[in-house]
Formats: structure tokens, C-alpha cells, sequence
């Protein structure tokens, strides 16, 4: 892709501080664990993380210390010791696939284990995606003959579906790897119609997960580099009435246009040989107070009290007072558990958290299960499961500090990996008065 050199700069930045952070999140045997610190460790994002490091370190990326060798021999001693058990709530067809994965990413990084690869290559029953992504493993060891059998006669099609956990998968993730692997066994031909689905989908209004548009994306990558689409692009762009002639020779060339006012128009002219697809995005912020509370799947109450418990109008507080911030989301036990909830709340400015960690004042502010908490300046993120007819309660301290009008966002909780899932609350504006304040005592 295209960018400018302010854009090429901040990419590049972003990848090297993401290796840099890895180090925070590996554990002492050499996996990841799936938050920084702690100890709650993830078989599949264990192998996404090493899958990152291996990827950034092909693009040209160094990779600080031994993060990544420790991570190797971490992953070739689990694909050793793997032995097809499934573990408690688990799939078959996940287990698998979850090797799979691990003997690719380890074939990706010349570091191979072809007895653990042929020994999943004779289970039975080996699930449609984990048979894709071996056949990727194999393919990119130079066995491209034995990935072709794995896959002979097997369908590139996968059937609607989204994980909260587990594998995290969805049908457009496991194109990918469907994609990947007719990629790296050199079929581009039967791999072209694959990628065709997953660019259309990636340029719908529909809503993917991180990984699953990832994989997607790196599909897409693929085959660009292999189809050499470096021929160029050339085309004639005119916004606000000013006329530009561009040419490109990556395969996607990204324009920022004016912000629109309504009346100004802007059309694209192919002046080049190959075929053009053009897709225009506009996003924005809704102003302060035109957000809607909203409920799909999960219902989420808010409310404020003094450390009494009593309640609080937080439209009008004086300043220096304590108070806390509680909200209980629910379970409306509709569907089945819900899994890597994240629960985002965000404070005015003239609002301070008090951190109830470094004072020591955890029992103040009581909180439902977590697997991870992360407490900023001016915001909460909140994460959790929540089983079928639960409702935890989350509370955060804060100060009123500052005197004058500010907004306040409304909360938001949402299934990391099913967006279908999720729940709003409404905005408001909220005003810190200064102790004394007459119309604070007549409250």
C-alpha cells in the first residue's frame, strides 16, 4: 500500500513499539501470556504473537533480545508434547487446529518440526481448517506434494461462524488460511476467487474482529505480491474542484480528501490499463449528547453514589468530593456465555480515578471477576466473562478536582470477538462547582 512518508514513518513506529512491548507479556518458559503481567496464559494467542514477531522480523523488522528464540523453543517443545487430547471445553476440531497453527507459524519461521506435522497429518478425523493450515505448513517446508494431498477434494469454503475464545475463528478468518495455504503451494489460480471474497467482505460496512481482519488482510497481501500488481495504477482524482493526476505501483494507493461540506464532489478517472476498485470512507465522532443508549445481548445499568452509598446526581457535584462510579451489566440469559467482554469507562477531565491499587483501598470499591483491569488517567477498561443469567458489578472511585462543565461519555461494554454483543449507555454533561457554591447547598 501506499502511503505518504508521514504514514510510512507512523507504521513503522507502530510495529517496532509492539516488539518492544512483547517482552512484557512473555512468561519465563517463553510463551505469551494473554495480558502483560499475571499469569493467564492462552494456547492460541500464545502462537498470534510469535506469528506477529515472525511476520515483522520477513518484512525487515529487528526483534529485540531473545524474545523470539525463547518463544521458538517454547513452541517446538508444544508441538513435540502435543497429543491430540482435548482439553475441557474444547473441540476436537479446535485442538487441531490449534497445532496446526503452531507447526505453521514454526514452518513460517524455518524452524520446522516435521515429526510433529506428520503425526497430526495421521489423525483421524482431521478437522477442514486445521487441514488447511498443515498443508500451509507443508507447503512453505518445500513438501508442496503432501499439502496437495491433505487438501485434495477438500471444499474452500467455510461455513458462517464466530468464536469468543478458543481459537477466536470466523469463517473469514479461516478463508484466509484457506487463501494462505493455496498461496503458499504456488495454486493462485484456485486461491484468486478466495481473496476475491474476502477483499468484498473487507470493504462491506460489516464489523470483523482484529484477527479475523488481520488474517484477512495478510490473505489480500499475499496474493498482491505473488500476482504482481506492481504494474501500477494510474488515475485522475478530482476533489473541491482541484484536479490531480496520481500514479501508483503498489496495489492499494490511499488518498486523504477534504473533510466534505455538501456540495464539494469527487470523482476518480482510470487513465491506467488495469482495473480500478474505488471505495470512499467517511467516519466521524457523534457530537458531545447525541449518542443513544443501546442493548443487543447484554444489559448494562449506570449509576453514582458517595461513599456512603447514598446516591448522586452527577451533573452537579462540589469539588473535592469522593464518589463512585458503578455499573452492573447482565446477562439476559438469551444466549450462551459470553467471553472476552471489555468494559470501557471514561471520565471527564475535571473527574480524577482514584487508583484504588497503589492506595490500597481495594475493598472500598468491591469489584465482580475480572482477567484483567487496566486503570489509565481518564479511563477503566474492564475485562471479563459472563455466563448465561450472571451479572457482575464493576465500581471505580473517582475525586471531583476541578471546577467547570465537562462531558461525560457514556459507558460501553462489548464482545471482543462478536460485536453482535454489546451495550451503551447515554452521555452526559456534568459540571464540578466550587465548595461553598449555593446552588451545590441547596441541593
Amino acid at each position: 500500500m501506499e502511503l505518504p512518508a508521514r504514514g510510512d514513518q507512523m507504521a513503522r513506529s507502530n510495529v517496532e513499539a509492539a516488539l518492544r512491548k512483547m517482552s512484557q507479556f512473555q512468561r519465563n518458559d517463553g510463551g505469551f501470556n494473554y495480558w502483560p503481567g499475571g499469569d493467564y496464559y492462552d494456547n492460541w494467542t500464545s502462537i498470534y504473537a510469535g506469528h506477529f514477531i515472525v511476520e515483522a522480523e520477513r518484512a525487515g523488522y529487528a526483534v529485540p533480545g531473545n524474545v523470539k528464540n525463547n518463544w521458538l523453543s517454547f513452541q517446538r517443545k508444544q508441538a513435540r508434547e502435543w497429543n491430540g487430547v482435548v482439553p475441557e471445553g474444547w473441540s476436537r476440531q479446535g485442538t487441531q487446529l490449534t497445532q496446526a497453527y503452531r507447526l505453521y507459524v514454526l514452518a513460517l519461521a524455518k524452524a520446522q518440526e516435521l515429526p510433529a506435522m506428520n503425526r497430526l497429518r495421521e489423525q483421524p478425523t482431521l478437522g477442514l481448517q486445521a487441514k488447511w493450515m498443515l498443508a500451509a505448513a507443508y507447503a512453505y517446508v518445500g513438501r508442496k506434494d503432501v499439502a496437495q494431498a491433505i487438501v485434495k477434494g477438500v471444499d474452500t469454503t467455510i461455513p458462517a461462524y464466530t468464536e469468543q475464545y478458543w481459537t477466536y475463528g470466523s469463517d473469514l478468518r479461516d478463508e484466509a488460511l484457506v487463501a494462505e495455504a493455496l498461496l503458499a503451494m504456488g495454486e493462485t489460480e484456485r486461491a484468486a476467487p478466495v481473496v476475491q471474497r474476502i477483499s468484498r467482505r473487507l470493504s462491506s460496512e460489516g464489523w470483523y474482529s482484529t484477527q479475523s481482519t488481520a488474517f484477512g488482510l495478510l490473505a489480500v497481501a499475499r496474493l498482491a505480491e505473488k500476482s504482481q500488481l506492481g504494474k501500477g495504477m494510474s488515475f485522475t482524482l478530482t476533489a473541491a474542484g482541484k484536479r490531480t493526476e496520481k500514479f501508483s505501483e503498489k496495489a492499494i494507493c490511499r488518498v486523504d480528501l477534504p473533510v466534505p461540506d455538501g456540495r464539494a464532489s469527487v470523482s476518480v478517472s482510470n487513465t491506467g490499463k488495469n482495473l480500478l476498485y474505488v471505495r470512499m470512507v467517511r467516519s466521524g465522532t457523534p457530537l458531545a449528547g447525541n449518542e443513544k443508549p443501546s442493548s443487543s445481548g447484554l444489559n448494562m445499568s449506570v449509576s453514582y453514589t458517595r461513599m456512603d452509598g447514598m446516591a448522586l446526581d452527577p451533573s452537579r457535584i462540589e469539588q473535592g468530593t469522593d464518589f463512585m462510579a458503578i455499573v452492573t451489566v447482565t446477562h439476559p440469559g438469551v444466549a450462551s456465555g459470553y467471553q472476552q467482554l471489555a468494559l470501557s469507562q471514561l471520565f471527564p477531565s475535571g473527574w480524577e480515578i482514584r487508583n484504588t491499587r497503589m492506595e490500597g483501598t481495594l475493598g472500598g470499591a468491591a469489584q465482580g471477576p475480572y482477567t484483567y483491569q487496566d486503570i489509565r488517567d481518564d479511563r477503566v477498561l474492564t475485562y471479563f466473562d459472563l455466563w448465561k443469567g450472571q451479572s457482575h458489578t464493576y465500581r471505580v472511585l473517582l475525586n471531583a478536582s476541578y471546577t467547570g462543565r465537562y462531558y461525560l461519555p457514556g459507558a460501553f461494554c462489548e464482545a471482543m470477538y462478536d460485536h453482535t454483543v454489546n451495550a451503551r449507555s447515554m452521555g452526559r454533561w456534568v459540571e464540578v462547582v466550587a465548595a461553598g457554591d449555593p446552588a451545590t447547598a441547596s441541593q
